[in-house]
This record gives structure tokens, sequence and C-alpha cells, in this order.
């Protein structure tokens, strides 16, 4: 069954596959953020994703970004967040140029925005977490919206 992107349901699923693959982020050490994804299209979703220790334990859409405390947040056009989840689908893992490092400095095709300097290291400090976090879609169906 195909999961919407954007959705709630899409990052509430990618929270579950991350509980019933512990063994594999346990590996990569805590991550104790407040991590925002902003996706940009016809009409814009901003989601707050909350990492405790090995899990992510809060998956909730904002109306804005004052609603959450955020460390930080992800923002890119769909189109950008499409092709790198088809990279990710296409290889079980994101070619170079579509890992969130690359997207975030190599062009800045994906904006880091953040309020606080600690939030804007947290994004680094829990690189790879985050980048297994959103990986885990490789195993998923995407409905574009």
């Amino acid at each position: 069954m195909a999961i919407k992107f954007p959705s709630i349901d899409f990052f509430q699923e990618l929270a579950r596959m991350m509980e019933e693959n512990a063994a594999e982020f346990e590996k990569l050490g805590f991550c104790d953020t407040v991590m925002g994804v902003k996706v940009d299209g016809d009409s814009s979703h901003l989601y707050a994703l909350t990492f405790d220790v090995f899990d992510c334990t809060d998956v909730r859409e904002l109306g804005n970004a004052n609603d959450a405390e955020l460390d930080f947040i992800l923002e890119a056009p769909l189109s950008l967040w499409r092709e790198m989840f088809e990279s990710i689908k296409q290889h079980g893992h994101p070619e170079p140029a579509y890992t969130l490092n690359s997207l975030s400095h190599v062009g800045d095709r994906m904006k880091v925005v953040y309020d606080d300097p600690e939030g804007h290291d947290k994004f680094y400090r829990f690189m790879a977490t985050l980048q297994a976090f959103v990986d885990q879609s490789a195993a998923l169906e995407i409905e574009w919206a």
C-alpha cells in the first residue's frame, strides 16, 4: 500500500520502522533533537520529528515553525524531496549527491534553517541517524502529492 508524501503518515511509518530496527539505530549512538521538515510545493507542509535516544518519539504537523521548539528545519521543494527519496528507493540508500549532507551543502539545494547555533550543530552531530531514518523509505511505496 502506498504512503502519501508529504504526510504525517509517512513520517509516522519511518518512526515505526526505526523502533522495529532499534539495534541498527543503537549502533549509530543516541540522537536527541527536534527536527523540522518543511516541504514546499503547491502548499507548504511542516513536520516536527522528535528524536529521543534511539527512537523517533513524536511526529506532528505544524501550522508554523513557532508551534514547536525546533532545533533546525530541513527545507526544500517537493521536487527535491522526491528526487532524494527516489534515489533512496532505487539504490537502498541515496546516491552521494542526494544525501542530507550533500543536499544541504553542495549548492545549498536543501536549506538548514535554525535560530541557535546549537540547533545547527545537532544537524551535523546526529547526521548518521537522520540519514538512516530517511533511508528506511527504500522499503516504502510512495504516492507523491
